[in-house]
């Protein structure tokens, strides 16, 4: 088989099958024939029937087959508007013609089906006219005959297909439409009547293909990109669709057909170039006894560590009115605690109490995660999520809350004064300029030993007080210019400079005055003019040098006694500058968020915690306005009629908006203890500082040990632990982390371990149990996807007896037919079996010390185990027996306790897990006879001063303490498990497979995993 078989030279559009007795036909039609093989029975090659069959005189494109009595008939369309039939009697190789063709639409027929309908055979053709004609055949006649009108579906119609459903017949019509139409004959009826459609929209149908399931039927539909199918129960008239099998978009399939194999049920749909198949399934949910619930707390929060009284008793006493504020609450407990469930606890108690006789009625809740905040500036985070969140007030219209928000940071800006502050600055600086641009100080008020200066280097040819004036002058730059020539003139005297004059004057007009009388001489007296001046010019600069020296000294000193009188006011003048731009910029944005955070961000960008003193002053004074003002409308709400006298904001602004209204604001922070130690101080000074208001109440949940750390860390040069402070120290003296936190804190709650109550009720919330298959009713998950046959199926509704209508029922001719699908059991990872409930309740507290979140992990942790381990379910839920030993019968263990009960000792002590399953595998590999008695009986510590177990030597004080402790858990739950019937294996050999496994589900463990696959290389890394 496999090797192509000679036929037409053109594409083939339609096989078909028909069982001859103990051969098998197969028709195939081309362009214009029809080629017919044989194959007989255990034979592997088709052998050519005969000649192939001239079809019409267009293309073929459908051909189907049906037996009557002992004959088989073959009817082929085409695409010259008629339909072919041939008859192939019992053995015979030869068709032969069994009519003349039946005469179809106007135009080409695309698909034909057979039928059978009592002693008569039906034969539906289909055309590219949207028409669906209709002959039978009766028994043993040859000539068809038509029966009514042809049917009209939504489209043109590509392909047809018969089905039996009970009495009736249903025939699927698809194609162009967005539908596949239904019709119905009814036995011995002539007429197809309109029966229903498919009732979503397929696009084009190119084929269509019945199959039964027990008492429904499955219809399947190739499209150009996907495979549709529905499914019709038993009595139904309407298809109920079933989700899609995966296919390839981009190479959709347009043929599909149904198979049987044995019980199982086949669908395979082809394309250009992918041939595709599917095995169709049964899923059905094992369900869990009870539904289960989600461990999520979306809406209200759970309780199932019964916190709720306390979650009640905090709540009242941070809303009550005679409780004033400010107050900060702090809620403490270990990692994985359970503090943030703890908050939502409380957040729900505060809106239940909020409003009652003892209680403040109208309190906002701000929830804070100081972690998402860790690399952003920590104030502007804070006061912007504040305000975003006082915005977005519970139980009341958005608008309205925003518009009362705007009201508030309306009244605090104008409280705060900006504008009023920029004008006065703006004021002040302009003041100064014009007092910087008018500088005059007169010489008698000069300092003493200024004028001394200015004396001194004018020398006593020079005016010092006429140069100092002149300097001052507002036309300075003129004065200073004649200032100076007449300072030269005095300084070289009058009858120096008139004898200069005389001489210049001689020396321009005598030579020409001799020049006119003597035109001979004039080269020679030009020539002794300007000898004879620059002689005179030479005298007067040597006379003028000198006072010209001592001029400049003395500008000099003037222009800096008159600098020093600037100075002071151009200091000021910038500072003024400086002012008004900081004001500008608070103006820029005027909602109190925007310059609370705007300006914290700014200023933390500019400096350390030393530079933003100033600005935290500034935020706490607007939260303590906006107390006052909170308060007061609160006041004016009480006594709504204000006094003539009477200056506070009025209940109503301009545009009729309140303000809100807020009795008392809570902030929760969360997830301190998961940032750096710094940022724990800044949310501490925040606190203090920031929120230390008559309307904050903050409720801080942190780990204590990591608060602590990160006091004594930041003020280590300051506080000291217990302990660690100098040996001459008196211990009264001693400044400790704590105490610097009482100041912090007013009050302090600590959370509760979990105990066995608050454990067992976690489990029942986490987890479910199985109901047993004997009791529990099944529900089949009607989503009917089939999925290819590697993979499970999806399921296809309930399967039930078909015996009723069997012998109805010709495979042949309506497709496939079982009697049910194989059923594939779906399990949830965290329904386990009542069993294993059973034992998990053993292994939690007061055995093994488990906070909420490690259970959470530990369930979570075990439903993943069971899944990975699903293909060993049934050998890892296996009694197996025990040795027997002389003080003790034999009992029975099942393999998957060793690996639940291991894996919850890795969840509640994890730092051990690494050592413990080193050591376990070890010892189990190679000495799997040792019992687990003696294994755990070698983990507790011995020894007078050093101590040490069978894995480690020279533990620390806490190893010990962690050692100890497992200790004692594994021999209270080994001897609970035994009493409870659920024995754990006595030997070691049955724990060795399981200690990869759940080491990989835990972080420190897992890290030795590639280790425990060596056991050389793990004793090299244990030693």
């Amino acid at each position: 088989m496999g090797q192509p078989l000679p036929g037409s030279k053109g594409p083939l559009r339609s096989v078909a099958w028909a069982r001859d007795g103990s051969r098998l036909l197969l028709a195939a039609i081309g362009d214009d024939r029809v080629d017919l093989w044989q194959l007989r029975r255990d034979a592997d090659t088709p052998e050519p029937l005969s000649q192939p069959i001239l079809g019409p005189e267009g293309s073929v494109t459908s051909v189907a087959w049906a037996r009557d009595g002992s004959r088989l008939l073959l009817a082929a369309a085409g695409t010259d508007r008629r339909v072919y039939l041939w008859q192939l009697r019992g053995g015979a190789d030869i068709p032969e013609p069994l009519s003349q063709p039946l005469t179809g639409p106007d135009s080409g027929l695309t698909s034909v089906a057979w039928a059978r309908d009592g002693s008569r055979l039906l034969l539906a053709a289909a055309g590219t006219d949207r028409r669906v004609y209709l002959w039978q055949l009766r028994g043993g006649a040859d000539i068809p005959e038509p029966l009514s009108q042809p049917s009209r579906p939504t489209g043109a119609v590509m392909s047809v297909a018969w089905v039996r459903d009970g009495s009736r017949l249903l025939l699927a019509a698809a194609g162009t439409g967005i539908h596949v139409d239904l019709w119905q004959l009814h036995q011995g009826a002539d007429i197809l009547t309109p029966h229903n459609q498919t009732p979503r929209p397929t696009g084009a149908v190119m084929s269509v293909a019945w199959a039964r399931d027990g008492s429904r039927l499955l219809l399947a539909a190739g499209t150009g990109n996907r495979v549709d199918l529905w499914q019709l129960r038993e009595g139904a008239n309407t298809p109920e669709p079933l989700s899609q099998p995966p296919t390839d978009p981009d190479s959709g399939p347009t043929l599909v057909a149904w198979a049987r194999d044995g019980s199982r049920l086949l669908l395979a749909a082809a394309s250009d170039r992918v041939l595709s198949l599917w095995q169709l399934q049964e899923e059905r949910t094992v369900p869990r006894l009870p539904g289960y619930r989600s461990d999520g707390f979306g809406g209200r929060a759970a309780d199932e560590l019964d916190r709720d009284g306390e979650a009640r008793a905090v709540a009242e006493l941070v809303t009550s009115r005679s409780a004033r504020p400010p107050l900060a609450v702090g809620l403490f407990g270990d990692w994985g605690e359970g503090k943030s469930h703890f908050l939502d606890l409380l957040a729900q108690q505060v809106e239940e109490v909020s409003g009652s006789q003892l209680a403040c009625t109208y309190v906002r809740q701000v929830r804070f995660n100081a972690w998402h905040y860790a690399e952003t500036s920590l104030w502007a985070s804070l006061v912007t999520e504040m305000f975003a969140q006082l915005c977005a007030a519970p139980d009341s219209d958005p608008g309205t809350a925003q518009r009362q928000l705007s009201r508030l940071t309306a009244d605090l800006v104008a409280q705060r004064q900006v504008r009023e502050r920029l004008a006065a600055a703006r004021q002040r600086r302009e003041d100064l300029q014009r007092a910087l641009s008018q500088v005059k100080v007169p010489w008698e008020n000069l300092a003493e030993n200024g004028r001394r200066s200015i004396v001194e280097a004018a020398g006593r040819e020079l005016p010092a007080e006429a140069l100092y004036r002149e300097s001052v002058s507002t036309v300075r730059v003129v004065r200073a210019a004649v200032g100076n020539a007449r300072a030269l003139i005095r300084s070289a005297g009058w009858r120096a400079w008139g004898w200069f004059v005389l001489a210049l004057v001689a020396s321009v007009v005598l030579p020409f005055g001799i020049a006119w009388v003597w035109p001979h001489a004039s080269r020679w007296l030009a020539l002794s003019g300007v000898v004879f001046l620059a002689q005179v010019v030479r005298s007067a600069v040597s006379r003028v040098k000198p006072a010209w020296k001592s001029l400049a000294e003395a500008r000099k000193r003037v222009r800096r006694a008159v600098e020093g009188l600037r100075t002071p006011l151009q200091t000021a003048v910038d500072v003024a500058t400086a002012e008004v731009a900081a004001l500008e910029l608070e103006v820029q944005n005027l909602t109190a968020a925007g310059q609370l955070a705007g300006l914290v961000g700014e200023r933390a960008a500019a400096g350390g915690y030393r530079s933003q003193l100033g600005l935290m002053t500034q935020i706490r004074e607007d939260f303590q306005r906006m107390a006052v003002l909170l308060a007061q409308a609160a006041h004016d709400r009480d006594t709504p009629s204000p006094g003539p006298g009477d200056t506070t904001a009025p209940l109503r602004d301009e545009a009729s908006d309140e303000l809100p209204q807020i009795d008392r604001i809570i902030v929760y922070i969360d997830d301190l203890d998961r940032c750096p130690p710094a940022r724990v101080m800044e949310m501490l000074e925040a606190i203090h500082l920031l929120l230390a208001v008559d309307l904050f109440v903050v409720v801080v949940a942190i780990d204590p040990r990591w608060l602590l750390r990160s006091v004594a860390a930041h003020y280590r040069d300051v506080l000291h632990r217990a302990g660690s402070g100098p040996s001459d120290m008196d211990d009264a003296w001693i400044s400790t982390p704590a105490q610097y936190l009482e100041k912090i804190f007013q009050i302090v709650l600590a959370l509760p371990p979990v105990d066995d109550a608050g454990y067992a009720r976690m489990l029942d919330a986490l987890i479910a149990v199985r109901a047993p298959a004997s009791s529990a009713p099944t529900t089949a998950a009607d989503s009917g996807a089939p999925e290819p046959s590697a993979a499970r199926a999806a399921a296809a509704g309930p399967a039930r007896s078909t015996a009723d209508d069997a012998t109805d029922w010709d495979e042949d001719l309506y497709g496939p037919a079982v009697q049910a699908l194989p059923l594939v059991e779906l399990t949830d990872p965290l329904a386990f079996t009542e069993e294993e409930a059973r034992l998990l309740r053993l292994v939690g507290p007061p055995s093994l010390p488990l906070t909420p979140r490690s259970v959470k992990r530990l369930t979570n942790s075990y439903g993943l185990l069971t899944a990975l381990r699903q293909p060993h379910h049934e050998a890892d839920h296996t009694d197996c027996p025990n040795p027997s030993s002389a003080t003790a019968s034999s009992t029975h263990y099942r393999p998957y306790r060793a690996g639940l009960v291991l894996l919850a000792s890795l969840v509640a002590f994890p730092s051990l897990g690494p050592d413990l399953c080193r050591h376990l595998y070890q010892q189990a590999s190679t000495a799997p006879d040792t019992t687990w008695s003696v294994f755990v009986a070698g983990l507790l510590p011995q020894g007078p001063t050093t101590k040490r177990n069978a894995i480690r030597g020279d533990l620390s004080p806490s190893e010990v303490q962690q050692w100890t402790e497992l200790h004692t858990a594994l021999r209270q739950i080994t001897d609970a498990a035994s009493a409870h019937q659920l024995d754990l294996p006595t030997c070691l050999g049955p724990w060795q497979p399981w200690v990869i496994p759940t080491a990989r589900l835990s972080f420190p463990a897992g890290q030795v995993v590639k280790y425990l696959r060596h056991p050389d290389e793990a004793r090299d890394s244990t030693s």
